[in-house]
């Protein structure tokens, strides 16, 4: 995988009396700059990989087997699909299992992370579905995704949104063998409880995945 973190306790120096002393930030939810450099940091990764290794062409392209994708997903603040005052921004992340013989996959996303107070961490795991698009869809050797998120519902506190995503462009598999994933994603807050009830807050961003 891209990443590996690793949480280190502080070190103290202990004698036989000392009591044993715990990080009071252990367990605490990540916050949206936390998130966003996990999602920069996965980015750059791949761009590297993808533009090291290129597009994954029909000669390589899997004709079977079933794999788990793992990534970071983001959304910036898009003012053409925005009516709320609420502005913001978020980070997920992604998890894909895609069946290369059926060329369709399945997953969610979860851990959501957003740069709006009171919403930062709202709760709610959203499934998505799609399938691959080939040469015969996309046109020279290549291939794409179609992707979306069936509208499922975060909240915290008083506020409460329905959360869509879907294709922003044909998204494109890198790799001698498709274990990388770039995809582009419009996505909607539609909100439905709190402050902002009936307006919507739109984001476009990317999506970034490696094959486990």
């Amino acid at each position: 995988m891209l990443f590996v973190f690793v949480v280190l306790p502080a070190l103290w120096s202990c004698g036989e009396d000392d009591e044993e002393v715990t990080d009071p930030g252990e367990g605490a939810p990540r916050t949206f700059a936390e998130a966003e450099a996990t999602f920069s940091s996965l980015r750059e990764t791949l761009i590297d990989l993808t533009t090291s290794e290129g597009l994954t062409r029909t000669s390589e392209f899997p004709s079977s087997g079933i794999v788990t994708f793992k990534g970071v997903h983001s959304g910036d603040f898009f003012e053409n699909n925005t009516t709320s005052e609420s502005k913001l921004s978020y980070v997920a992340d992604v998890v894909l299992t895609l069946d290369f013989e059926t060329e369709k996959f399945t997953g969610q996303l979860l851990n959501f992370t957003t740069n709006l107070a009171g919403f930062e961490n709202p709760g709610g795991e959203l499934n998505i579905s799609g399938s691959i698009r080939g040469p015969d869809d996309l046109g020279g050797d290549e291939y794409g995704l179609r992707f979306m998120v069936q509208d499922g519902d975060l909240t915290q506190g008083e506020r409460t949104a329905t959360f869509d995503a879907r294709t922003a462009n044909k998204g494109r598999f890198y790799g001698n063998s498709a274990q990388f994933i770039a995809l582009k994603v419009s996505s909607t807050f539609r909100w439905t409880e709190g402050p902002d009830t009936g307006t919507t807050s739109g984001t476009s961003g990317f999506m970034y995945a490696e094959s486990e």
